[in-house]
C-alpha cells in the first residue's frame, strides 16, 4: 500500500521522508533541505570536523563521546506512534541510519589522515618544529605529523630530509618511510626514500632503524644504511659529501651508478628522464653536478654522456647519444 493512500500530501513526516530519499538517491547535498533536524546534523558535522585536527583521543574516548551524545535524555518522553505512519517511521528510520553513517564517514576517516607539516616546491625548505627540532627539505618533498604526546614525536617523510633533532629523552623522535622506520633520541642524520629504497646517513648520536620484516640496525656517526623490501644493509665508510650535497644545491658523485644519479637529478626537479638508449645504464660516473637550474643540470650531463636531451614535454626529457 502506498503512503499516499492514509496519509495527506502536506503531512510533515511525510514530506521530510521525501525529501530525504530523493535526495540520498540523488547523492545530492543535504543543506538543501530546510529542515531543523537536518540543519542541526549538518551543523554538528562541521563542528565535528572543524576540530578533528586538534583531537587526540583512544578509541574508547570517542565511543564514550559518541555514547554521550546520542544517550536520551532523562526527561524525554517517549510516545508510541499510530500504526498507520509505521511505514513513514520505517522510512524516515532508515534514512536517519544513512545520515548517522555519512557523518560517521567522516569523522573517521579524517581521524586517520597525518597532518601534513610542510610541502617543498621546487626549493628547499626550512622547518622549524614546536620541539626546536630543524628540518631541512629537499624539492619536492613532504613532511607530515602522524602523533604527538607525551610519549612521543612521530612523523613521516616522503622524499628527501635533513633531520637535526631537539634532544628529549622522555620523547623519541620517530621518523616512518616507506619501508620501516627510524627512532632517535637527539642527533643529525638524512633520509632519502626516492629510488624505491630508503638511505639514511647519520652525521652525529645514535639511531635505530626498524624494517618491515622485523629487521633492525643501530647506526654510529659516519655510518649509512639502506632499507630494502628484504633487509637493512649497513655501511661504515661512508662519505657525507654524498649525502649532504643537495643542501649546497650540487650532486657530488663518487663511481656511482648513472641510473642511480638520474634517479635523484628526477626527484630533485620533479622531472622524468628517458635513457632506453644507453646501453649501460649502470655505468659509474664521478663528479660534482650543479643543481641552481635544470637547464644547467642537463647541459653537464650531456657532457659527461656524451649526448644531448630532447625535451618530450613539460617535464619529460629523452637522453639521445651521439654516437
Amino acid at each position: 500500500m502506498n503512503t499516499q493512500d492514509f496519509l495527506p500530501e502536506n503531512d510533515i513526516d511525510l514530506q521530510l521522508a521525501k525529501q530525504l530519499n530523493s535526495i540520498l538517491e540523488s547523492q545530492g547535498e543535504l543543506s538543501v533541505i530546510k529542515d531543523s533536524l537536518i540543519n542541526s546534523l549538518i551543523i554538528f558535522k562541521n563542528e565535528e570536523l572543524n576540530s578533528i585536527k586538534s583531537l587526540e583521543v583512544s578509541t574508547s574516548e570517542i565511543w564514550k563521546s559518541i555514547d554521550e551524545r546520542t544517550k536520551p535524555s532523562k526527561k524525554a518522553k517517549i510516545t508510541s506512534l499510530p500504526q498507520r505512519r509505521t511505514n513513514v517511521w520505517i522510512w524516515a528510520t532508515a534514512a536517519t541510519v544513512l545520515i548517522a553513517a555519512f557523518l560517521g564517514m567522516f569523522w573517521f576517516t579524517n581521524l586517520d589522515q597525518p597532518k601534513l607539516v610542510a610541502q617543498a616546491g621546487t626549493k628547499i625548505d626550512y622547518v622549524s618544529l614546536e620541539d626546536g627540532s630543524q628540518i631541512t627539505l629537499r624539492p619536492h618533498s613532504s613532511l607530515f605529523e602522524i602523533l604527538l604526546s607525551e610519549k612521543e614525536r612521530t612523523y613521516k617523510l616522503e622524499g628527501e630530509g635533513f633531520f637535526e633533532i631537539a634532544k628529549d629523552v622522555d620523547r623519541p623522535f620517530t621518523v616512518q618511510v616507506a619501508k620501516g622506520k627510524i627512532t632517535v633520541l637527539g642527533t643529525q642524520f638524512n633520509v632519502s626514500t626516492w629510488g624505491n629504497e630508503t638511505s639514511v646517513f647519520l652525521e652525529e648520536g645514535s639511531i635505530r632503524l626498524d624494517d618491515e620484516n622485523n629487521n633492525s640496525a643501530i647506526l654510529n656517526p659516519g655510518e649509512k644504511a639502506t632499507i630494502t623490501d628484504s633487509d637493512i644493509f649497513k655501511t661504515s665508510d661512508a662519505n657525507i659529501k654524498e649525502f649532504k650535497d643537495w643542501l649546497s644545491n650540487v650532486i657530488v658523485v663518487n663511481r656511482t651508478p648513472l641510473d642511480k644519479v638520474i634517479v635523484e637529478i628526477e626527484h630533485h626537479f620533479g622531472i622524468t628522464i628517458n635513457l632506453d638508449q644507453i646501453d649501460n645504464k649502470s655505468e659509474l660516473i664521478s663528479g660534482t653536478i650543479p643543481l641552481e637550474n635544470l637547464t644547467t643540470t642537463l647541459s653537464d650531463l650531456e657532457v659527461i654522456l656524451e649526448g644531448a636531451f630532447r625535451k618530450v614535454n613539460s617535464d619529460t626529457f629523452l637522453f639521445i647519444p651521439l654516437n
